[in-house]
């Protein structure tokens, strides 16, 4: 007479002591790292496309000036026609595969459950993985070039210091945050004549974002400065009571505006670990930066012939199977360049000594 065992929960075998023992499995317990995207929500760099593994960039200077007088006769002032110079810079390409083999699914149990592993979830599996670090590639590079205004190509395949390609060079702003008595609201001003004065687009600035690192917003909204401007004003953030909150992102980042400047506390952390803002810093540069011709990162085409000569896209994905039916391998590749157009729209400031 055979004995009918009833399970309450799904049940594996305890390899541990015993082949013919059971164990209940639970609910699995997800270790999943914090998404941050907050240059991509921002939309710092627009998006732009080209058919080839360079772009080239034509550089118009225009110029205009004060007009003198001359004797009725002699010879009328002329202008001259605006100086232009050609510049090419080469897309980085990026890749990351996956392989899929019998050997990930024979005899395997599939995540979280008491099944067989399918070729589908394996598929599906390592897909969400490639998508996530592309996305946080992605992310990494606008903070990188935000920060370093050189491109991003950890390898050294490209060097560009933006900087150095078109002849700027960044304002840093001391806050003096540490010291009780400086008057923040001048120090605002500080970054705003810089970006107006050096902006040389032809564009009225008015708006501008603050990404901040958790020390240096700290250390602002904690200021005497501060603290004495929002008693003064009834309708503005109540910080001695409430946790500030940002408008349109998630509660992870906390902002405020003052003296036209919106101040965004991004603690960011990449998947290598590192910081997407350094310790003490804060970034300034105009809420449309992502809207013009400013900050642009353009994606190249596939290396790939399907996509020869095509206008490239952000991501690429390829399915290959080996014919012998032993391996399926998965190829995506994203071939991107972030460009700041005007390098000089970023302001950096820093807490002070």
């Amino acid at each position: 007479m055979s004995t009918q065992v009833q399970l309450a929960k799904q049940a594996v075998r305890g390899f541990a002591n015993n082949n013919y023992e059971y164990t209940d499995l639970s609910q699995p317990l997800m270790i999943i790292p914090n998404d941050w995207f907050l240059g991509t929500q921002l939309g710092i760099f627009g998006k732009d496309t080209t058919s080839q593994e360079t772009i080239t960039l034509e550089e118009i200077t225009v110029g205009y000036g004060l007009i003198k007088d001359v004797h009725r006769g002699a010879r009328h002032t002329v202008i001259s026609d605006p100086t232009r110079k050609m510049q090419a810079f080469a897309i980085p390409h990026f890749t990351l595969d996956a392989s899929i083999t019998p050997r990930d699914i024979q005899g395997k149990r599939a995540f979280g459950v008491d099944e067989l592993e399918t070729l589908a979830a394996v598929r599906a599996r390592k897909l969400e993985v490639i998508r996530k670090s592309w996305a946080a590639t992605h992310e990494a590079a606008i903070w990188h070039t935000i920060v370093t205004g050189t491109a991003y190509a950890p390898n050294g395949n490209v060097t560009y210091n933006w900087y150095t390609e078109f002849g700027a060079t960044r304002t840093t702003v001391d806050f003096e945050l540490n010291t009780a008595t400086t008057d923040i609201i001048a120090k605002t001003e500080q970054v705003f004549a810089s970006i107006q004065d050096n902006a040389l687009d032809g564009t009225v600035r008015g708006e501008v974002f603050a990404i901040a690192s958790p020390e240096f917003f700290a250390k602002l909204i904690g200021h005497p400065t501060m603290k004495a401007l929002w008693l003064a004003y009834a309708q503005s953030p109540q910080i001695l009571r409430d946790r500030l909150k940002a408008k349109g992102y998630d509660a992870r980042y906390r902002e405020f505006t003052i003296g036209n400047i919106t101040y965004v506390e991004n603690r960011g952390i990449n998947p290598d670990g590192t910081r997407q803002i350094p310790v003490g810093d804060c970034y300034f540069f105009p809420s449309d930066v992502g809207d013009g011709d400013n900050f642009v990162q353009y994606f190249g085409p596939a290396d790939h012939f399907d996509f020869v000569n095509t206008q490239g896209q952000e991501l690429y994905a390829f399915e290959f199977g080996d014919n012998r039916g032993q391996m399926i391998e998965i190829q995506t590749e994203s071939n991107f360049l972030n460009v700041l157009r005007r390098p000089q729209l970023i302001v950096k400031g820093i807490v002070g000594a």
